[in-house]
């Protein structure tokens, strides 16, 4: 990991009640029995990719975890259980966790008075397991109250020249919708750009609860350096009219988001067949997930796990010599390895906050290598 890049990463975090169920869900009025007891655990999706890119930083690079090369951005209440919670887990992989409700840098909270629902719980989300699949019931809490505005826009060390902004969760978060986070990126922007600084942005975001798929994602896009999201978000974002015809969509979603935004490259997952990339209206990477696993344990955060390898694997490298909105392709197809590797690994463990262990990437790695090897 190239030792002059910081990351922060932007969003949600919230505490994770797991339920792992032996059949499907019940019906209203009915019953389901679980498989095992409920587990508490921290959660979110910015909290995920954090925590795994702490963990690969950890693994695969010669720094030492202990340098806050990697930042989380949050809003979580300190003072109940759940946020600290959260704050543990935090310290416990090595990630520096900037609570904007509270933080020791200049606050947009200063004045308690002042601060909104004061009294507001640290969000948290029961996570449903069943049948290879999860869904989720959230309670948003002070995560509500998060704001594009309250988020640092200068929150680089001197001994940085690069950073990486990754923001996480948008749909989860109302006070980053219609221009509210695309006024701060647009100041991020400009303050690295007088300080000299590379920065690259990226976004995930999320499932939409509200089923509008709008929140102003559009606007916010033209600040957006890579948007990383999955097969059923991109067909909702766009509309995408065939769902039954591969080709056809993909077509969809590559001019959709070409219109929206010209230079964003935009990836797309789709679960145990991998991964692609487009880029000005064409599909210009396909990447095949390095197995099927056919009983997922959980595939709870798989896409977190997914984006934190993508960005290990395309930020692992220097690039000052490189126009900000253009990436090597060779770059980019070391992310999609990275990515797959990690997605297809975090199936195989529960807990979507839980790193994955380091043989299992390093096995995954090589058996992605070994398929290219092949058909070469």
């Amino acid at each position: 990991m190239n030792n002059m890049l910081s990351i922060d990463v932007i969003g949600d975090s919230f505490v994770d009640f797991y339920c792992y169920l032996e059949s499907g869900l019940p019906s209203l009025g009915g019953d389901s029995r679980l498989t095992e007891p409920i587990h508490t655990v921290a959660g979110g999706s910015a909290l995920n990719t954090a925590t795994h890119l702490s963990s690969l930083i950890r693994y695969f690079s010669d720094r030492n975890g202990s340098d806050e090369s990697v930042r989380l951005q949050t809003v979580v209440n300190e003072n109940d259980v759940y946020g600290k919670l959260i704050i543990d887990h935090a310290a416990q992989h090595n990630f520096k966790l900037i609570n904007r409700r509270i933080s020791d840098f200049p606050s947009c909270f200063l004045d308690p008075a002042q601060v909104p629902g004061l009294a507001k719980s640290t969000g948290h989300c029961t996570v449903i397991v069943a049948n290879g699949d999860r869904s989720f019931m959230t309670h948003l809490g002070c995560m509500e109250d998060f704001r594009g505005s309250h988020i640092l826009a200068n929150n680089t060390s001197p001994k940085f020249n690069e950073h990486h902004v990754h923001i996480a969760g948008y749909f989860n978060i109302p006070g980053f919708w219609n221009g509210e986070l695309a006024n701060q990126l647009a100041v991020m922007q400009e303050n690295m750009k007088k300080e000299n600084k590379r920065l690259t942005i990226s976004l995930v975001p999320q499932q939409d609860a509200s089923n509008n798929w709008d929140g102003g994602l559009k606007d916010v896009l033209k600040y957006i350096d890579i948007l990383i999201l999955n097969e059923t978000e991109a067909k909702c974002i766009t509309g995408c009219m065939y769902e039954n015809h591969r080709e056809r969509c993909d077509k969809q979603i590559a001019d959709c988001f070409y219109k929206w935004s010209p230079n964003t490259y935009v990836v797309v997952t789709s679960g145990p067949k991998g991964a692609s990339v487009f880029r000005a209206g064409d599909m210009i990477l396909d990447q095949r997930a390095p197995r099927v696993v056919t009983n997922p344990v959980d595939p709870t955060g798989a896409g977190d796990a997914f984006a934190a390898g993508f960005m290990y694997g395309l930020l692992d490298t220097q690039r000052n010599d490189i126009d900000k909105n253009r990436f090597k392709l060779d770059d980019m197809r070391k992310a999609l390895q990275w990515g797959c590797a990690m997605g297809t690994c975090d199936v195989m463990i529960r807990g979507a906050s839980t790193p994955c262990p380091k043989q299992n990437i390093e096995i995954l790695l090589k058996e992605i290598k070994c398929k290219e090897d092949a058909s070469n």
